[in-house]
Protein backbone atom coordinates (compact mmCIF):
# COMPACT_ATOMS: atom_id res chain seq x y z
CA UNK A 1 0.00 0.00 0.00
CA UNK A 2 2.76 2.40 0.97
CA UNK A 3 4.56 1.59 -2.27
CA UNK A 4 1.56 2.50 -4.34
CA UNK A 5 1.22 5.82 -2.49
CA UNK A 6 4.90 6.52 -3.03
CA UNK A 7 4.66 5.79 -6.75
CA UNK A 8 1.60 8.05 -7.03
CA UNK A 9 3.34 10.87 -5.26
CA UNK A 10 6.35 10.54 -7.57
CA UNK A 11 4.13 10.65 -10.65
CA UNK A 12 2.32 13.71 -9.33
CA UNK A 13 5.60 15.47 -8.57
CA UNK A 14 6.87 14.71 -12.05
CA UNK A 15 3.70 16.07 -13.58
CA UNK A 16 3.97 19.28 -11.54
CA UNK A 17 7.62 19.74 -12.49
CA UNK A 18 6.76 19.21 -16.17
CA UNK A 19 3.91 21.74 -16.02
CA UNK A 20 6.19 24.23 -14.29
CA UNK A 21 8.78 23.80 -17.03
CA UNK A 22 6.17 24.34 -19.74
CA UNK A 23 4.91 27.48 -18.02
CA UNK A 24 8.43 28.85 -17.55
CA UNK A 25 9.40 28.12 -21.14
CA UNK A 26 6.30 29.85 -22.50
CA UNK A 27 6.55 32.89 -20.21
CA UNK A 28 8.37 35.76 -21.96
CA UNK A 29 8.09 38.35 -19.21
CA UNK A 30 5.86 41.43 -19.26
CA UNK A 31 5.39 42.79 -22.81
CA UNK A 32 5.99 46.52 -23.33
CA UNK A 33 3.84 48.60 -25.63
CA UNK A 34 4.68 48.41 -29.34
CA UNK A 35 6.50 51.53 -30.58
CA UNK A 36 4.20 54.15 -32.04
CA UNK A 37 4.75 54.83 -35.73
CA UNK A 38 6.35 58.18 -36.54
CA UNK A 39 6.98 60.49 -39.46
CA UNK A 40 10.66 61.45 -39.34
CA UNK A 41 11.59 65.09 -39.89
CA UNK A 42 15.03 66.66 -40.25
CA UNK A 43 15.46 70.44 -40.39
CA UNK A 44 18.68 71.60 -42.01
CA UNK A 45 19.75 75.17 -41.29
CA UNK A 46 22.35 77.31 -43.11
CA UNK A 47 25.48 78.80 -41.66
CA UNK A 48 25.09 82.35 -40.40
CA UNK A 49 27.27 85.44 -40.37
CA UNK A 50 30.86 84.99 -41.51
CA UNK A 51 30.35 81.26 -41.84
CA UNK A 52 28.45 81.83 -45.08
CA UNK A 53 31.63 82.92 -46.82
CA UNK A 54 32.28 79.37 -48.01
CA UNK A 55 28.84 79.06 -49.59
CA UNK A 56 28.68 80.67 -53.02
CA UNK A 57 25.92 81.16 -55.55
CA UNK A 58 23.51 83.24 -53.48
CA UNK A 59 23.62 86.53 -51.62
CA UNK A 60 24.35 86.12 -47.91
CA UNK A 61 21.87 86.92 -45.18
CA UNK A 62 22.63 88.66 -41.89
CA UNK A 63 22.10 87.07 -38.49
CA UNK A 64 18.89 89.07 -38.05
CA UNK A 65 17.62 87.99 -41.48
CA UNK A 66 18.27 84.36 -40.53
CA UNK A 67 17.03 84.55 -36.93
CA UNK A 68 14.36 82.11 -35.77
CA UNK A 69 11.80 83.01 -33.11
CA UNK A 70 9.16 80.37 -33.78
CA UNK A 71 8.56 77.43 -36.10
CA UNK A 72 5.58 75.14 -36.61
CA UNK A 73 5.16 72.11 -38.88
CA UNK A 74 1.76 70.74 -40.01
CA UNK A 75 1.09 67.52 -41.94
CA UNK A 76 -2.32 66.79 -43.54
CA UNK A 77 -3.68 63.99 -45.68
CA UNK A 78 -3.87 65.15 -49.29
CA UNK A 79 -7.12 63.34 -50.03
CA UNK A 80 -9.41 64.64 -47.28
CA UNK A 81 -7.19 67.37 -45.71
CA UNK A 82 -7.52 65.82 -42.24
CA UNK A 83 -4.70 66.59 -39.79
CA UNK A 84 -2.04 63.87 -39.52
CA UNK A 85 0.32 65.58 -37.07
CA UNK A 86 1.61 68.99 -36.02
CA UNK A 87 4.47 70.23 -33.90
CA UNK A 88 5.50 73.65 -32.61
CA UNK A 89 9.22 73.73 -31.91
CA UNK A 90 10.45 75.43 -28.77
CA UNK A 91 13.49 77.68 -28.80
CA UNK A 92 15.50 74.95 -27.10
CA UNK A 93 14.64 72.64 -30.02
CA UNK A 94 15.85 74.96 -32.78
CA UNK A 95 18.81 73.51 -34.70
CA UNK A 96 22.15 75.21 -34.35
CA UNK A 97 23.18 77.27 -37.36
CA UNK A 98 24.63 75.15 -40.08
CA UNK A 99 23.50 71.95 -38.36
CA UNK A 100 20.83 69.32 -38.70
CA UNK A 101 18.41 68.34 -35.98
CA UNK A 102 15.90 65.54 -36.36
CA UNK A 103 12.36 65.33 -35.02
CA UNK A 104 9.57 62.74 -35.03
CA UNK A 105 5.85 63.35 -35.41
CA UNK A 106 3.66 60.55 -34.10
CA UNK A 107 1.08 59.24 -36.57
CA UNK A 108 -1.81 56.81 -36.20
CA UNK A 109 -1.65 53.13 -37.14
CA UNK A 110 -4.45 53.72 -39.61
CA UNK A 111 -2.16 56.27 -41.31
CA UNK A 112 0.51 53.56 -41.57
CA UNK A 113 -1.99 51.19 -43.16
CA UNK A 114 -3.33 53.77 -45.62
CA UNK A 115 0.00 55.50 -46.41
CA UNK A 116 -1.81 58.40 -48.09
CA UNK A 117 -0.01 61.23 -49.84
CA UNK A 118 0.40 64.25 -47.58
CA UNK A 119 0.47 68.06 -47.67
CA UNK A 120 3.17 69.66 -45.51
CA UNK A 121 3.21 73.29 -44.30
CA UNK A 122 6.09 74.92 -42.42
CA UNK A 123 6.03 78.45 -40.96
CA UNK A 124 8.73 80.35 -39.08
CA UNK A 125 8.41 83.74 -37.37
CA UNK A 126 4.63 83.87 -37.72
CA UNK A 127 4.40 87.02 -35.56
CA UNK A 128 6.30 89.04 -38.19
CA UNK A 129 3.18 88.97 -40.40
CA UNK A 130 0.60 88.69 -37.62
CA UNK A 131 -0.30 85.10 -38.59
CA UNK A 132 -2.53 83.51 -35.95
CA UNK A 133 -1.78 79.94 -36.99
CA UNK A 134 -1.23 77.14 -34.47
CA UNK A 135 -1.89 73.48 -33.85
CA UNK A 136 -5.64 74.09 -34.06
CA UNK A 137 -5.43 75.55 -37.58
CA UNK A 138 -6.93 73.34 -40.27
CA UNK A 139 -5.86 72.83 -43.89
CA UNK A 140 -8.07 75.63 -45.19
CA UNK A 141 -6.68 78.08 -42.60
CA UNK A 142 -3.16 77.43 -43.82
CA UNK A 143 -3.84 77.12 -47.54
CA UNK A 144 -5.76 80.41 -47.64
CA UNK A 145 -3.57 82.39 -45.19
CA UNK A 146 -2.23 85.65 -46.62
CA UNK A 147 -0.72 88.91 -45.42
CA UNK A 148 -0.99 92.50 -46.66
CA UNK A 149 -0.91 96.04 -45.30
CA UNK A 150 -1.71 96.34 -41.60
CA UNK A 151 -1.58 99.04 -38.95
CA UNK A 152 0.81 97.05 -36.79
CA UNK A 153 4.39 98.24 -36.29
CA UNK A 154 7.18 97.68 -37.08
CA UNK A 155 6.51 95.94 -40.42
CA UNK A 156 2.95 97.04 -41.30
CA UNK A 157 2.74 94.10 -43.70
CA UNK A 158 5.87 94.94 -45.78
CA UNK A 159 4.08 97.35 -48.12
CA UNK A 160 4.81 100.80 -49.54
CA UNK A 161 3.05 102.95 -46.94
CA UNK A 162 5.58 102.06 -44.23
CA UNK A 163 8.75 100.84 -46.01
CA UNK A 164 10.79 98.40 -43.92
CA UNK A 165 14.52 99.11 -43.83
CA UNK A 166 15.58 97.09 -40.78
CA UNK A 167 14.86 93.62 -39.41
CA UNK A 168 13.29 93.66 -35.95
CA UNK A 169 15.45 91.61 -33.59
CA UNK A 170 12.37 90.24 -31.78
CA UNK A 171 10.39 89.23 -34.88
CA UNK A 172 12.80 88.25 -37.64
CA UNK A 173 11.44 87.81 -41.16
CA UNK A 174 8.58 85.54 -42.29
CA UNK A 175 9.73 82.20 -43.71
CA UNK A 176 7.54 79.42 -45.05
CA UNK A 177 7.45 76.29 -47.14
CA UNK A 178 4.77 74.09 -48.63
CA UNK A 179 4.75 70.67 -50.28
CA UNK A 180 1.57 69.07 -51.60
CA UNK A 181 0.61 65.56 -52.62
CA UNK A 182 3.90 64.15 -51.33
CA UNK A 183 4.19 60.32 -51.29
CA UNK A 184 4.99 58.67 -47.95
CA UNK A 185 8.01 56.35 -47.98
CA UNK A 186 9.60 53.95 -45.53
CA UNK A 187 8.18 51.19 -43.34
CA UNK A 188 6.62 51.12 -39.89
CA UNK A 189 7.58 52.36 -37.37
CA UNK A 190 9.52 55.12 -39.21
CA UNK A 191 7.96 56.82 -42.25
CA UNK A 192 9.21 59.79 -44.25
CA UNK A 193 8.50 62.02 -47.25
CA UNK A 194 10.77 64.02 -49.51
CA UNK A 195 12.32 67.38 -48.65
CA UNK A 196 10.20 70.52 -48.24
CA UNK A 197 12.24 73.72 -48.66
CA UNK A 198 11.40 76.90 -46.77
CA UNK A 199 12.46 80.40 -47.67
CA UNK A 200 11.69 84.01 -46.80
CA UNK A 201 8.29 85.24 -47.92
CA UNK A 202 9.61 88.75 -48.70
CA UNK A 203 12.26 90.18 -51.03
CA UNK A 204 14.62 93.11 -50.76
CA UNK A 205 15.63 96.08 -52.94
CA UNK A 206 18.92 98.01 -52.79
CA UNK A 207 20.09 101.24 -54.46
CA UNK A 208 23.83 102.12 -54.61
CA UNK A 209 25.55 105.05 -56.38
CA UNK A 210 28.94 106.56 -57.11
CA UNK A 211 30.60 109.00 -59.52
CA UNK A 212 33.98 109.37 -61.17
CA UNK A 213 36.52 111.17 -59.03
CA UNK A 214 37.38 114.54 -60.63
CA UNK A 215 39.62 117.42 -59.64
CA UNK A 216 40.17 121.01 -60.71
CA UNK A 217 38.05 123.26 -62.88
CA UNK A 218 35.42 121.98 -65.27
CA UNK A 219 34.33 119.07 -63.15
CA UNK A 220 30.71 118.04 -63.46
CA UNK A 221 28.29 118.77 -60.62
CA UNK A 222 25.87 115.84 -60.29
CA UNK A 223 23.13 115.02 -57.80
CA UNK A 224 20.21 112.62 -57.46
CA UNK A 225 16.88 114.22 -56.59
CA UNK A 226 14.79 111.12 -56.00
CA UNK A 227 14.19 107.52 -57.03
CA UNK A 228 10.66 106.41 -57.91
CA UNK A 229 9.39 102.84 -58.07
CA UNK A 230 6.25 102.86 -60.23
CA UNK A 231 2.76 102.16 -58.96
CA UNK A 232 0.71 98.96 -59.40
CA UNK A 233 3.69 96.66 -58.92
CA UNK A 234 3.62 95.50 -55.28
CA UNK A 235 0.56 93.29 -54.62
CA UNK A 236 -2.01 94.06 -51.95
CA UNK A 237 -1.93 90.50 -50.64
CA UNK A 238 0.51 87.62 -50.60
CA UNK A 239 -0.15 84.01 -49.62
CA UNK A 240 1.85 82.81 -46.63
CA UNK A 241 2.32 79.36 -48.21
CA UNK A 242 2.88 78.52 -51.85
CA UNK A 243 4.46 75.67 -53.76
CA UNK A 244 4.75 77.91 -56.83
CA UNK A 245 7.42 80.47 -57.71
CA UNK A 246 5.40 83.18 -55.98
CA UNK A 247 2.28 83.48 -53.85
CA UNK A 248 0.69 86.70 -55.10
CA UNK A 249 -3.05 86.79 -54.30
CA UNK A 250 -5.20 87.77 -57.27
CA UNK A 251 -8.79 88.45 -56.24
CA UNK A 252 -10.98 87.98 -59.32
CA UNK A 253 -13.52 90.51 -58.05
CA UNK A 254 -10.90 93.28 -58.01
CA UNK A 255 -8.55 92.05 -60.71
CA UNK A 256 -7.61 95.56 -61.83
CA UNK A 257 -6.85 96.68 -58.28
CA UNK A 258 -4.74 93.81 -56.91
CA UNK A 259 -1.67 96.03 -56.60
CA UNK A 260 -0.77 99.08 -54.51
CA UNK A 261 -1.85 102.11 -56.54
CA UNK A 262 0.89 104.50 -55.41
CA UNK A 263 4.54 105.12 -56.18
CA UNK A 264 7.39 104.32 -53.81
CA UNK A 265 9.60 107.42 -53.59
CA UNK A 266 13.12 107.39 -52.17
CA UNK A 267 14.87 110.74 -51.56
CA UNK A 268 18.24 110.99 -53.27
CA UNK A 269 21.42 110.87 -51.19
CA UNK A 270 22.85 114.13 -49.84
CA UNK A 271 26.24 113.26 -51.36
CA UNK A 272 27.49 110.74 -53.91
CA UNK A 273 30.68 108.82 -53.19
CA UNK A 274 33.60 109.25 -55.57
CA UNK A 275 35.27 106.29 -57.22
CA UNK A 276 38.25 106.18 -59.58
CA UNK A 277 36.79 103.24 -61.53
CA UNK A 278 32.99 103.05 -61.09
CA UNK A 279 32.71 100.53 -63.92
CA UNK A 280 34.66 98.02 -61.80
CA UNK A 281 31.53 97.63 -59.64
CA UNK A 282 29.32 96.42 -62.49
CA UNK A 283 28.02 92.88 -62.06
CA UNK A 284 29.77 90.66 -64.62
CA UNK A 285 28.59 87.16 -63.72
CA UNK A 286 30.82 86.66 -60.71
CA UNK A 287 29.28 84.50 -58.00
CA UNK A 288 26.77 86.38 -55.88
CA UNK A 289 28.79 86.33 -52.68
CA UNK A 290 31.84 87.79 -54.41
CA UNK A 291 29.74 90.58 -55.93
CA UNK A 292 28.07 91.40 -52.62
CA UNK A 293 31.50 91.58 -50.95
CA UNK A 294 32.73 93.88 -53.75
CA UNK A 295 29.90 96.36 -53.12
CA UNK A 296 30.19 96.18 -49.34
CA UNK A 297 33.94 96.80 -49.51
CA UNK A 298 33.37 99.88 -51.69
CA UNK A 299 30.76 101.19 -49.23
CA UNK A 300 33.12 100.64 -46.30
CA UNK A 301 35.88 102.62 -48.06
CA UNK A 302 33.54 105.52 -49.02
CA UNK A 303 33.72 104.62 -52.70
CA UNK A 304 30.01 103.80 -52.98
CA UNK A 305 26.89 105.42 -51.50
CA UNK A 306 24.47 102.82 -50.15
CA UNK A 307 20.80 103.65 -49.53
CA UNK A 308 20.37 100.32 -47.73
CA UNK A 309 17.85 97.53 -48.16
CA UNK A 310 14.08 97.85 -48.30
CA UNK A 311 12.00 94.72 -47.63
CA UNK A 312 8.78 94.31 -49.64
CA UNK A 313 6.15 91.73 -50.36
CA UNK A 314 7.11 89.75 -53.44
CA UNK A 315 5.75 90.61 -56.88
CA UNK A 316 4.96 88.67 -60.04
CA UNK A 317 5.33 91.80 -62.15
CA UNK A 318 8.29 93.33 -63.97
CA UNK A 319 9.31 96.10 -61.58
CA UNK A 320 10.24 99.43 -63.13
CA UNK A 321 10.92 102.99 -62.06
CA UNK A 322 12.96 106.08 -62.75
CA UNK A 323 15.76 108.13 -61.25
CA UNK A 324 15.50 111.94 -61.35
CA UNK A 325 18.90 113.65 -61.24
CA UNK A 326 20.80 116.77 -62.32
CA UNK A 327 24.05 117.28 -64.21
CA UNK A 328 25.48 120.80 -63.96
CA UNK A 329 22.06 122.12 -62.98
CA UNK A 330 20.20 120.45 -65.82
CA UNK A 331 17.34 118.09 -64.84
CA UNK A 332 17.42 114.64 -66.32
CA UNK A 333 15.57 111.31 -65.92
CA UNK A 334 16.79 107.73 -66.31
CA UNK A 335 14.33 104.84 -66.32
CA UNK A 336 15.11 101.34 -65.09
CA UNK A 337 13.30 98.02 -65.13
CA UNK A 338 13.71 94.35 -64.42
CA UNK A 339 14.43 92.03 -67.34
CA UNK A 340 11.65 89.55 -66.61
CA UNK A 341 8.32 89.56 -64.81
CA UNK A 342 8.60 87.54 -61.62
CA UNK A 343 12.24 88.43 -60.93
CA UNK A 344 11.05 89.95 -57.64
CA UNK A 345 9.48 86.71 -56.40
CA UNK A 346 9.98 85.89 -52.73
CA UNK A 347 13.49 85.60 -51.37
CA UNK A 348 15.18 87.64 -54.14
CA UNK A 349 17.47 90.68 -53.98
CA UNK A 350 17.35 93.38 -56.67
CA UNK A 351 20.38 95.67 -56.73
CA UNK A 352 20.21 98.90 -58.77
CA UNK A 353 23.72 100.35 -59.22
CA UNK A 354 23.91 103.87 -60.66
CA UNK A 355 27.18 105.56 -61.56
CA UNK A 356 28.24 108.81 -63.22
CA UNK A 357 31.17 108.88 -65.63
CA UNK A 358 32.85 112.21 -66.28
CA UNK A 359 30.90 114.27 -68.81
CA UNK A 360 28.21 111.62 -69.27
CA UNK A 361 24.71 110.86 -68.09
CA UNK A 362 23.83 108.49 -65.30
CA UNK A 363 24.66 104.89 -66.19
CA UNK A 364 22.78 101.96 -64.63
CA UNK A 365 23.71 98.35 -63.98
CA UNK A 366 20.97 96.05 -62.65
CA UNK A 367 20.96 92.49 -61.32
CA UNK A 368 18.57 90.17 -59.53
CA UNK A 369 19.99 87.29 -57.50
CA UNK A 370 18.63 84.68 -55.10
CA UNK A 371 18.91 85.85 -51.52
CA UNK A 372 20.93 83.01 -50.04
CA UNK A 373 18.83 80.12 -51.35
CA UNK A 374 17.41 80.16 -48.29
CA UNK A 375 18.91 76.91 -47.14
CA UNK A 376 16.43 76.14 -44.39
CA UNK A 377 15.41 72.65 -45.42
CA UNK A 378 12.70 70.58 -43.82
CA UNK A 379 14.02 67.19 -44.81
CA UNK A 380 11.73 64.20 -44.48
CA UNK A 381 14.16 61.84 -46.16
CA UNK A 382 17.65 60.89 -45.10
CA UNK A 383 18.32 59.91 -48.70
CA UNK A 384 17.21 63.12 -50.42
CA UNK A 385 19.64 65.16 -52.55
CA UNK A 386 20.21 68.67 -51.17
CA UNK A 387 22.34 71.09 -53.23
CA UNK A 388 23.09 74.46 -51.62
CA UNK A 389 24.64 75.92 -54.78
CA UNK A 390 24.36 74.54 -58.30
CA UNK A 391 27.14 73.74 -60.75
CA UNK A 392 28.86 76.83 -62.16
CA UNK A 393 31.97 77.23 -64.31
CA UNK A 394 34.81 79.61 -63.49
CA UNK A 395 34.68 82.00 -66.45
CA UNK A 396 38.41 82.71 -66.17
CA UNK A 397 39.19 79.11 -67.19
CA UNK A 398 37.20 78.94 -70.45
CA UNK A 399 36.01 81.09 -73.31
CA UNK A 400 32.31 81.30 -72.48
CA UNK A 401 29.63 82.13 -75.09
CA UNK A 402 25.93 82.26 -74.21
CA UNK A 403 24.02 80.52 -77.01
CA UNK A 404 20.53 80.83 -75.48
CA UNK A 405 19.00 81.45 -72.08
CA UNK A 406 20.96 79.41 -69.49
CA UNK A 407 22.90 77.55 -72.24
CA UNK A 408 26.61 78.20 -72.80
CA UNK A 409 29.41 77.00 -75.06
CA UNK A 410 32.55 76.70 -72.92
CA UNK A 411 35.63 76.50 -75.17
CA UNK A 412 38.69 75.01 -73.50
CA UNK A 413 41.73 77.26 -73.42
CA UNK A 414 45.10 75.81 -74.58
CA UNK A 415 46.83 74.08 -71.70
CA UNK A 416 44.17 75.14 -69.19
CA UNK A 417 41.67 72.88 -67.44
CA UNK A 418 38.13 74.21 -67.21
CA UNK A 419 37.09 74.52 -63.57
CA UNK A 420 33.62 74.28 -62.06
CA UNK A 421 32.15 73.61 -58.64
CA UNK A 422 28.98 72.92 -56.70
CA UNK A 423 27.91 72.41 -53.07
CA UNK A 424 26.04 69.22 -52.12
CA UNK A 425 25.18 68.40 -48.50
CA UNK A 426 23.10 65.19 -48.53
CA UNK A 427 22.83 62.25 -48.59
CA UNK A 428 25.79 62.20 -46.19
CA UNK A 429 28.06 59.26 -47.01
CA UNK A 430 26.66 59.00 -50.53
CA UNK A 431 28.64 59.48 -53.74
CA UNK A 432 28.22 62.04 -56.52
CA UNK A 433 28.70 60.42 -59.92
CA UNK A 434 29.85 62.78 -62.71
CA UNK A 435 29.35 61.43 -66.24
CA UNK A 436 30.41 62.83 -69.62
CA UNK A 437 27.73 62.95 -72.33
CA UNK A 438 28.98 63.22 -75.93
CA UNK A 439 32.58 62.72 -77.08
CA UNK A 440 33.57 61.31 -73.70
CA UNK A 441 36.85 59.72 -74.84
CA UNK A 442 38.18 63.13 -75.96
CA UNK A 443 38.05 64.55 -72.44
CA UNK A 444 39.22 63.90 -68.90
CA UNK A 445 36.81 64.81 -66.11
CA UNK A 446 38.09 64.75 -62.54
CA UNK A 447 36.73 63.49 -60.29
CA UNK A 448 34.20 61.09 -61.77
CA UNK A 449 33.13 60.02 -58.26
CA UNK A 450 33.13 62.31 -55.21
CA UNK A 451 32.17 61.69 -51.58
CA UNK A 452 29.27 63.73 -50.18
CA UNK A 453 30.41 65.24 -46.88
CA UNK A 454 28.99 68.64 -45.75
CA UNK A 455 31.69 68.93 -43.05
CA UNK A 456 34.40 69.35 -45.71
CA UNK A 457 34.28 72.83 -47.32
CA UNK A 458 30.52 72.94 -46.70
CA UNK A 459 30.07 70.12 -49.21
CA UNK A 460 31.96 71.85 -52.04
CA UNK A 461 33.06 69.63 -54.93
CA UNK A 462 35.49 71.03 -57.52
CA UNK A 463 35.44 69.57 -61.03
CA UNK A 464 38.16 69.80 -63.71
CA UNK A 465 37.51 69.27 -67.43
CA UNK A 466 40.45 68.99 -69.82
CA UNK A 467 41.41 67.56 -73.22
CA UNK A 468 42.49 63.93 -73.03
CA UNK A 469 46.33 64.08 -73.37
CA UNK A 470 46.52 60.40 -74.36
CA UNK A 471 44.81 61.01 -77.72
CA UNK A 472 47.09 62.39 -80.47
CA UNK A 473 44.47 62.98 -83.19
CA UNK A 474 42.86 66.32 -83.93
CA UNK A 475 39.97 66.76 -81.45
CA UNK A 476 38.86 70.22 -82.52
CA UNK A 477 35.11 70.60 -82.23
CA UNK A 478 34.62 67.58 -79.95
CA UNK A 479 32.36 68.35 -77.01
CA UNK A 480 30.66 66.98 -73.89
CA UNK A 481 28.08 68.03 -71.33
CA UNK A 482 27.98 66.76 -67.75
CA UNK A 483 25.30 64.61 -66.14
CA UNK A 484 25.00 64.03 -62.38
CA UNK A 485 23.64 61.13 -60.33
CA UNK A 486 23.92 60.23 -56.65
CA UNK A 487 24.54 56.76 -55.22
CA UNK A 488 23.17 56.22 -51.70
CA UNK A 489 23.20 52.65 -50.45
CA UNK A 490 21.59 50.57 -53.16
CA UNK A 491 19.78 53.55 -54.69
CA UNK A 492 20.80 55.63 -57.72
CA UNK A 493 19.19 59.11 -57.79
CA UNK A 494 19.06 61.43 -60.80
CA UNK A 495 20.54 64.72 -59.49
CA UNK A 496 20.46 66.86 -62.64
CA UNK A 497 17.37 68.81 -61.54
CA UNK A 498 19.03 69.74 -58.25
CA UNK A 499 22.50 70.48 -59.66
CA UNK A 500 22.00 71.95 -63.15
CA UNK A 501 20.56 75.40 -63.84
CA UNK A 502 23.03 76.57 -66.48
CA UNK A 503 23.86 73.98 -69.16
CA UNK A 504 27.52 74.08 -70.21
CA UNK A 505 28.76 72.49 -73.45
CA UNK A 506 32.54 71.98 -73.13
CA UNK A 507 34.20 72.23 -76.55
CA UNK A 508 37.79 71.58 -77.63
Amino acid sequence: MKGRWFIGLMLLAGLLVSCKRDLLSSYQGPKGPEPEPTLGIAIDFPLLGDATKDAVGELPASDLENALHSMTVWVFRSDDHSLVATRALTEAEFPLSGGVRRYSLEVSRQFVIDKPNVDVFVLANAASIGANLDGNSDWDDLNEAFFGDTGTAPYYGFGLAHPVHEVDENLGLPMSGCGKDLPVEGEEPVLKVRTVKIKRAVSRLRFVFCKTRTEGEGQDVVSISRIILGQSQIPLKEYVFTNQENGVVLDQEVLADNYVGSDYIVPGPATIAENDTPESLIYVNQDALTYEALLDDAVEHDQLTDLGYTYFRESDRRLNGRIEYTVNGRDRVREFNMVTAGDFSRNRTWTVFGYFLSGRNLQLALNVLPWDYNSFLVDFSEESVNVSSKFVVDENTVELIETSKDHYDAYLLPGVAAKGHLHITTPVGGHLMIRSIGDASAFQVEPDIADIDPTVNNGRIDILIRRNPDIDENLTGRYITLSFTVESGDRVIDANTEIVDAVYKFII
